[in-house]
């Protein structure tokens, strides 16, 4: 029993040690790069789950929800579209990620290729034609997507995505790793704009006032 106690000790304090080397910080972007600020006072991002956006432009918000690893629209309380069950949507953002001035929603998911090999992609979903679909399948990325949010990160009116992805393609090197990046839309799909060292980040999110949130574990 003295044994177990002494466990049970060292491994609280163990997780206690864990969770003081956790800090929060931020990065301010302009429009050719991003950089490393004190931490905000706002806290870091929590993972999608249930949003508000007007995705018909009817002036009435739909409420898209992510429900294990299934994207739902609802209207006026009744389900109008629900994501294809060989998705697995990993995170989910809300905006114009395309800025063709309409609301869509982007997700990041695992899929199943032609054969089978599952295939990390971002997807645009909008109202297009009276109805919901995919309006745009981005290839499968080297890095896979953890997390994504949209905002406008340097204030000229424009959404940017900001990303936290895989720092080593596929199941490479440390798989806790992630690098924070954020892209540009250049008419058909995403451009690099500025991307982070490795870092062990998590829980991305933006303030008020449009600074990128992250935790950092050291």
């Amino acid at each position: 029993m003295a044994a177990l106690a002494l466990v049970a000790v060292i491994a609280t304090t163990w997780l206690a040690h864990l969770q003081l080397k956790e800090q929060q910080v931020g990065f301010t972007c302009d429009p050719q790069a991003c950089r490393q600020i004190a931490a905000p006072q706002e806290g870091p991002g929590a993972p999608f789950m249930e949003g508000t956006i007007d995705l018909t432009g009817d002036g009435e918000p739909e409420i898209v929800q992510l429900e294990g690893h299934e994207i739902r629209v609802l209207q006026n309380g009744a389900e109008i579209w629900r994501s294809d069950p060989e998705w697995q949507v990993v995170d989910v953002a809300l905006g114009d990620p395309n800025d063709d001035g309409r609301y869509e929603i982007l997700a990041a998911l695992w899929k199943p290729n032609d054969a089978g090999k599952r295939l990390n992609h971002p997807y645009i979903i909008a109202h297009r034609g009276g109805t919901l679909k995919l309006i745009w399948g981005g290839s499968a990325v080297t890095y896979p997507i953890h997390e994504l949010l949209l905002t406008d990160v340097d204030g000229d009116g424009i959404q940017e995505l900001c990303v936290l992805e895989s720092a080593h393609p596929g199941d490479g090197g440390d798989a806790s790793a992630r690098t924070l990046s954020v892209w540009d839309w250049h008419g058909w799909g995403f451009n690099l704009r500025w991307r982070s060292e490795p870092g062990h980040y998590g829980n991305l999110g933006v303030t008020a006032g449009n600074t990128i949130v992250v935790t950092l574990k050291k």
